[in-house]
């Protein structure tokens, strides 16, 4: 068996679709649903696997920009469709697959790539790290409200359905950065995450909070429906997809909002931030239950010079040396002696030795160098040094993106 792995020519679109789709546990997409996600093929480098004219396997990747501590957007391969058939599993095609799109990330000169992964076992093979996580919850509005901290200026008005990609677009990019692991969405994503609200498909409605001079600042995705259970009376149940604001107070009006929906005894919010703000804003804490903690940003770094020297770090006095080691990409070998004025490559000892798998968890502040460190992922040649990373790496808000790609 001869497979042949090289970049998907337009007119097998569809057979790679059919093909990652399979691979996830999913039936080949309809006509209609191949329409719509036909356009996201056009503008992504996509790879594929070939067992002669059958496609056992595909990966490709989107262009984006990742927001890392202190506002820089660094070039990012968001890594997407990616899986192999079950007929043609165990034969490397992954892995052939990965190091095509690892090559085109280096060749377009871009510094991260990001994935989520449907697999926690598979990636750090490659060089990738969880740096940031997610959690679902279910909210009591009852319990929740009223939030503390909430804007009580502005205004609030739902989108119209021909309004929403163009007003959200414009907005996310505006307000939504405020996190390092943000990443900016193609236009073809935002079309994909508000299908729903333009078509009217759902009870889906997208609700943007309005600043004293009536321009958009803040906006919240969500879905409402009536609940299954109806022995006590009507009651409703709500989703919430997706929101942002400019600040802390306006993310928390958009709480606020949604808390005081007539009808709605229970929310769902899935992929928000572990320390979620309407958590601490709740009037009763407990009415905000985690449901679920999952790994979110699978992080790796291509350019490691590029990636440490873009980003802050906290102050803190001293400076650490971390030696990266890298098994594919020769020049990410080296140390880099980092500081709260930035990051710069030495030939001093390393304090600490890593793979580019830790480096890769580390770099957004999310996972600490002590909690690495008790791992075993990390090579401790000076134990103050430990402590000293901790703070200069150390981000909060914690790391997260927000974005399913």
């Amino acid at each position: 068996m001869s497979i042949v792995v090289r970049s998907t020519e337009p007119h097998e679109f569809r057979q790679a679709a059919n093909a990652f789709s399979v691979a996830l546990l999913n039936a080949p997409p309809s006509d209609q649903q191949w329409e719509h996600s036909l356009s996201s093929w056009k503008e992504q480098p996509s790879f594929s696997a070939w067992d002669g004219d059958v496609c056992v396997g595909h990966g490709s990747h989107h262009i984006v920009a990742t927001t890392v501590p202190g506002g820089a957007r660094l070039s990012t391969s968001a890594v997407t469709r990616i899986g192999v058939l079950p007929t043609h599993r165990r034969l490397g095609i992954g892995t052939r697959l990965m190091s095509e799109l690892l090559d085109d990330a280096r060749q377009r000169d871009l510094t991260l790539m990001s994935l989520r992964a449907s697999e926690a076992t598979i990636y750090a093979r490659y060089g990738f790290g969880v740096a940031g996580d997610y959690c679902n919850a279910t909210i009591d509005p009852i319990r929740v409200r009223p939030v503390a901290g909430a804007s009580t200026a502005g205004s609030f008005r739902i989108l119209d359905s021909n309004e929403i990609v163009d007003v959200v677009a414009a907005l996310y990019d505006r307000i939504a950065h405020r996190r390092p692991g943000v990443v900016t969405r193609p236009l073809p994503w935002v079309t994909r995450m508000f299908r729903s609200a333009v078509e009217h498909s759902e009870p889906s409605f997208v609700v943007v909070h309005l600043d004293a001079g009536r321009e958009p600042d803040g906006y919240v995705h969500y879905h409402v429906k009536w609940s299954e259970a109806m022995n006590s009376g009507p009651t409703g149940w709500g989703d919430v997809h997706d929101l942002f604001g400019a600040t802390d107070a306006i993310e928390l009006a958009l709480w606020q909002y949604l808390l005081d929906i007539d009808l709605v005894t229970r929310w769902t919010a899935i992929g928000r931030p572990t320390d979620d703000l309407v958590m601490l804003a709740a009037r009763d804490r407990r009415g905000y239950q985690q449901a679920a903690v999952q790994d979110e940003q699978w992080l790796r770094l291509v350019d490691v010079d590029t990636a440490l020297r873009r980003r802050t770090y906290r102050g803190a006095a001293g400076s650490v040396s971390i030696q990266v080691t890298d098994p594919v990409i020769p020049g990410n070998n080296g140390a880099w002696r980092v500081s709260a004025e930035g990051a710069e490559r030495t030939d001093d000892p390393p304090d600490l030795s890593v793979g580019i798998e830790t480096i890769s968890a580390a770099y957004l502040g999310g996972p600490s160098w002590t909690a690495l460190t008790g791992t075993g992922a990390v090579d401790v040649r000076n134990p103050e040094a430990v402590t000293l990373a901790d703070t200069l790496f150390a981000s909060r808000p914690l790391p997260h993106c927000g974005t399913f790609f």
